[in-house]
Parts: structure tokens; sequence; C-alpha cells
């Protein structure tokens, strides 16, 4: 319910433009100008038809709304194909959560990985001050000895110059920072010199971009969220899921 109001006055109070954008007919080309007139500020990712005649699909960061042919009408929810039995809204958003993630690079981020080629990676935005984050920890050895590789993304969510905000920037900025890091979820108190060579302030972008509400907040590299904590053993059967 959050994120259907959240985006709602999105729209309604600011608009989209700005990003590369894709359509795919002329239609859709005079739905995104009229959308970009009335309302810029959104970054709008694109304007496609949906299998529902004068429906259209529009993209903004991670969200997905739709909207008719002549911009009148909008409406937010699950788009289904009833006979397939697929939920095109959700493949949608995975698509695009895979493609926001590509941001995030190793270097940004706190690796457990285990001997040989993964089976799985999964990126995991982190609080070192959320109690679900440590209990999720304390399954990452379990995780890795079954070769899933876990990339720790670390995500304070009382901002960068909250206590935890400070933290965060030690460990990032720590000689070791995985073991800081294990220090901290597992309850003891980092206190390091703060640097610049993090890259803390565009992942709370991008963690606000994906819509993540609460930590911790995994996503596979195909886009599929896993939130919340999970013992080792329900997340092991969910990554072994077929797709």
């Amino acid at each position: 319910m959050k994120r259907v109001v959240a985006m709602s006055s999105l729209v309604l109070a600011m608009g989209l433009t700005v990003m590369p954008l894709a359509w795919a007919d002329t239609a859709g080309d005079a739905l995104a100008a009229k959308l970009k007139a009335a309302m810029p500020g959104i970054p709008l990712t694109s304007v496609t038809p949906t299998p529902v005649a004068g429906i259209y699909e529009v993209v903004a960061g991670s969200d997905v709304i739709y909207m008719s042919a002549d911009g009148k009408y909008m409406f937010q929810g699950v788009l289904v194909d009833f006979e397939a039995r697929k939920n095109l809204t959700e493949a949608r958003r995975v698509g695009i959560r895979a493609d926001l993630l590509k941001q995030v690079k190793d270097e940004d981020t706190i690796i457990y990985a285990p001997m040989g080629a993964p089976k799985h990676t999964i990126t995991v935005f982190t609080d070192p001050s959320c109690p679900y984050c440590r209990k999720l920890h304390a399954e990452v050895p379990e995780l890795v000895k079954n070769g899933v590789k876990v990339r720790y993304v670390l995500y304070p969510r009382a901002g960068l110059d909250s206590p935890v905000g400070k933290t965060s920037i030690g460990i990032m900025c720590a000689k070791d920072p995985k073991a800081e890091l294990d220090k901290s979820l597992a309850g003891q108190t980092v206190n390091l010199p703060v640097c610049d060579k993090h890259n803390l302030a565009k992942i709370l972008e991008l963690g606000q971009t994906l819509g993540l509400e609460g930590t911790p907040y995994g996503v596979t590299d195909n886009g599929t969220v896993i939130g919340g904590y999970m013992p080792a053993a329900k997340l092991l059967e969910t990554l072994d899921k077929p797709k």
C-alpha cells in the first residue's frame, strides 16, 4: 500500500523525464510527450504498449504503472496474463531490478564467497544496527558453504550523518572491511576514521529507486527480491527454485 500511495503521489506531484526513453509506436510517443510536458521531474525509462489494447506500461525507476493511450487514466497494480498464469508486472520489475543492480560494483560491496564458482549470487542491503540483519549474518557461513556468494551493500537507513551512517562509512574505510562488518553485526562497537573512498551516498539513492523499505533486502542477479530475514535452509531452497 505504501508503494501505491508513494508512486501515485510522485506521478501526480512531480512527473516523468530525463532518462533514455523507449516506446514502440506513435501513441506511446505522444503519451510520453504529454507526461513530460505535464509533470517534469521523475526519471522516465520507458513507455510501451501492453498486451491490452489501448493500455501502456510506464516505467519510472523501478516503478511500473499503467496508463490509457490518451493519458487520461492511470492505474497501479498487477497485470496478469490469465491464460498463461504469468504475472507480467512482476516479470517486468524483475528485469528492471536486475538492470539497476548492475550499478553495484564488487568494490562497493563486502563479499563472502565460496571456493570456486558460486551456484548463486545475492546482493544484500544491510544496516549494521538492524537486528534481523544480524540474524541473517549468522546464516552467511552456511550459505557460503552451500555455494552462495553474498555481496553486502551497507545501507544505513538513518542516513550517512547518523551514528549508524558513520559506522558504515568507517567499515568501508577500514583496512579490513569484512572484519569490521563482522564485529558490527556481532553487536560490537566499530569506531573508525572516515574517508571519502566509499559510494554510500549513491547506494542510498539506489535503494530508494529499488523501493527498499527495510533491511535486510536481498536481490538475486536475475532481479528477484528476497526481503527480510530467512534461515539459511529456507533461503537456499528459495534460490534453488526454478525461475
